[in-house]
């Protein structure tokens, strides 16, 4: 393993942004959270209510209550018995008031589930109502519409005036996720030399900046108008949602990864006294989680359904956790919102290069406003995805190092990130390092941000001059939590080539950014402890007898290793089968031909074995008759020398390359074979693809190139990625 000396510091790395604009579904109707009634005055009412979806004078769905209010009045609190045990929508129509226009319509709703027979509905009284003015509440039941009842027995009112709202130009309290959280992790040791590990972490696309527009979903735009005059949706054109792709989010090996949450910034001009919205994902077609190919439309996406699909198509579902929307009250201008992917539509969840997720803006309040008006449009401005990653490792052994190492947030290296040497685990070079868990602690978290490093063999294909660096680990937080696990499990081919035993190999982790909820930065964390988590070989080192040899066809051969337990597996040069090697490494020769036999040890040593078979000599009589011998004269005469009939041709020269297309494959392998076993009948096609078989590059007394298993072993060696184009020839 060549190694290499690491990058001097950690470099943090930016994260792009891409646009995209496929189709998505909208709801036409989101969910209200309820919220629980504050004390004040009761007054008692004991009226029954029919919720029989009538919009007509005759309706029993509503009521009017008589209330006294001041102006200190907040909220008002309807309570509800009733033998219905489902969702339920409190409407609140508007209030009779003793001025003109002796009327206002209020359109309020409270979206909640009676419990233990019981419903409890707060409904916030408008800042633009004029309390005192106010001589009854209409209040109804909107939905269920199945002629079901429900008893108003009492009416609560905050008389206090006490009120639990606060400033609306204050960004909203973040909505918490109910699902697997940023900066957790789960270990589990399945004690065969493996282990299961998970991390929960997020990624973050930069510089978002969407205008949604509430009203236009793409179901107004060709193709999913299918009315002929239509039109396409065009850049800048109004639309309520947007879709970010996966590789906007920049999650390396996506199909180990299980999404759990999706965090987005709505900022508004005015203050955004509601916010409604709701979100979507692709999905497997026809899966039960295809909640669009349900409605009959193209599938393929799972959306969060609106009161009006809920009631069409609720009991054609196949999952019961599809969410009906979110609600942020009081949101101000600026507000950062979750959307969950529900449980039971994670493992649908598709990861190809045109998959998606998308945030839909339903419905906003303008509260900065005196009379009601809605909010036309917002803008998104922030997305990030929180997503767990689930591997199964080797494992066997886990080294812990207390570090209790302050980083201060900040450009000085020496403050802002911690160095750790690898050789001080004290494991040998065969060993394997799975993942590495680094437990750091920090109060009023929202958002950090770090970067971590490793070194590793220069020749890695995902590391740059021997260093391994992915980007930015990014931990989000309600501000609750004071100790967080960031899991870092190694890509396969990562873990193959760390370095582990050198005096160059080291592992670093950096601290760029944290900042609370307010959005003051976090100026120190602590980096309490490091857990690496090992495979530490047990084995000798693998070798295998005879590592190269020749077989006649029909004859047998046995293979010995320096370890138990291994597995044999054969390979040919051109896919025909000119040998067998069983499960005990017991070869036996087929056909003439070439291939390999690569031995694999319990913990994932390999050895691979080139294998010629040669044809079974044959047996000729000579058969000799007299003959008569006649003498001619021969004239000789002068000759002249010319040009060689076959030169060389050095610009097609590439050692290895004996079939002259130029590059080295299988194919390369079998001719060298074919000579190799009778150079007069498969000779080389010319003196250039002769040059090209001496790959090993060896001559003999006379100058002249030889030709043997050594220059096949080598090409072998470049077929299988052992060696390089470069090690062959007289360069190597």
């Amino acid at each position: 393993m060549v190694k290499t000396n690491l990058i001097g510091r950690l470099k943090a790395a930016a994260i792009s942004a891409v646009m995209i604009t496929t189709a998505f579904v909208t709801p036409s109707i989101a969910t209200i959270n309820s919220v629980t009634a504050a004390g004040g005055n009761t007054i008692t009412v004991n009226k029954t209510l029919i919720a029989d979806g009538l919009e007509t004078e005759d309706s029993k769905k509503n009521t009017k209550v008589p209330v006294s209010l001041t102006s200190e009045s907040k909220t008002i609190t309807f309570n509800f018995e009733t033998e219905y045990t489902d969702d339920v929508t409190i409407g609140i129509s508007g209030a009779e008031i003793n001025a003109k226009p002796w009327w206002v319509d209020l359109g309020g709703e409270i979206k909640t589930k009676a419990k233990d027979g019981k419903i409890t509905a707060t409904y916030t009284l408008p800042s633009t109502l004029d309390k005192e003015s106010v001589k009854s509440i209409d209040v109804g039941i909107w939905y269920p519409k199945t002629n079901e009842t429900f008893k108003l027995t009492t009416v609560a009112l905050d008389a206090s005036g006490s009120s639990s709202g606060e400033d609306p130009s204050k960004p909203a309290e973040p909505i918490v996720s109910k699902n697997d959280k940023s900066g957790t992790c789960t270990f589990k040791d399945n004690g065969d030399g493996t282990a299961d590990i998970t991390s929960t972490l997020t990624a973050e696309i930069s510089d978002v900046d969407y205008t949604l527009t509430a009203g236009y979903d793409e179901e107004k735009y060709a193709p999913y108008n299918k009315d002929p005059d239509a039109k396409e949706w065009q850049e800048g054109d109004p639309i309520n949602s947007h879709k970010f792709k996966w590789s906007e989010f920049n999650i390396a090996d996506i199909d180990n990864v299980t999404f759990q949450s999706f965090n987005y910034v709505i900022e508004s001009d005015v203050d955004m006294k509601k916010l409604m919205y709701g979100g979507g994902i692709n999905v497997k077609k026809d899966c039960v989680a295809d909640t669009e190919a349900v409605k009959g439309k193209d599938g393929y996406w799972y959306n969060d359904q609106g009161e009006e699909d809920v009631e069409k198509y609720g009991d054609k579902f196949l999952i019961d956790d599809y969410a009906t929307g979110y609600t942020v009250e009081d949101a101000g201008t600026y507000a950062k919102i979750v959307w969950d992917v529900p449980k039971s539509v994670q493992e649908w969840v598709t990861k190809g290069s045109d998959s998606a997720v998308g945030i839909q803006f339903w419905y906003g309040q303008d509260g900065s406003s005196e009379e009601y008006k809605e909010i036309e449009t917002v803008k998104l401005t922030g997305a990030s995805c929180t997503y767990t990653r689930k591997m199964t490792v080797p494992y066997n052994k886990t080294i812990n190092k207390k570090t209790n190492q302050k980083l201060t947030m900040g450009t000085d290296d020496t403050k802002n990130q911690i160095k750790l040497n690898l050789a001080d685990l004290g494991l040998k070079e065969r060993d394997k390092l799975s993942a590495i868990k680094f437990t750091v602690s920090g109060t009023g978290v929202e958002k950090m941000q770090f970067g971590v490093g490793i070194s590793t063999d220069i020749e890695n294909p995902m590391a740059t001059k021997g260093w391994y660096q992915p980007g930015n680990i990014t931990v989000l937080d309600d501000g609750t939590r004071k100790s967080f696990e960031i899991m870092w499990i190694l890509p396969d081919v990562v873990r193959n080539d760390v370095d582990l035993v050198s005096e160059l190999g080291n592992l670093m982790f950096g601290y760029w950014y944290g900042g609370d909820k307010d959005g003051n930065e976090i100026a120190n964390v602590t980096l309490d402890s490091v857990d690496f988590y090992t495979f530490q070989s047990k084995e000798k080192e693998l070798t295998v007898s005879p590592s190269e040899f020749e077989i006649t066809v029909g004859e047998k051969k046995q293979l010995t290793t320096s370890v138990d337990g291994c597995t044999f597996v054969a390979a040919s040069a051109t896919g025909g089968e000119y040998f067998t090697v069983d499960k005990s490494g017991n070869v036996e020769a087929l056909a003439p031909g070439a291939g390999t036999i690569t031995v694999t040890s319990p913990e994932g040593q390999e050895v691979v074995v080139t294998v010629i078979v040669k044809a079974a000599q044959t047996t000729t009589t000579t058969v000799t008759t007299a003959a008569t011998t006649t003498t001619t004269a021969v004239t000789t005469t002068a000759t002249t020398t010319t040009a060689d009939p076959d030169p060389i041709d050095w610009s097609k020269v590439k050692y290895g390359d004996v079939d002259l297309d130029g590059d080295i494959t299988a194919t390369d392998i079998v001719l060298i074979n074919k000579y190799v076993l009778s150079s007069a009948e498969y000779p080389f096609v010319n003196a250039t693809a002769t040059e090209n078989a001496n790959a090993h590059y060896d001559k003999d007394e006379n100058g002249k190139g030889i030709i043997n298993l050594s220059d096949s072993n080598d090409v072998i060696s470049v077929v299988l990625g052992i060696f390089k184009e470069s090690d062959l020839g007289p360069q190597k």
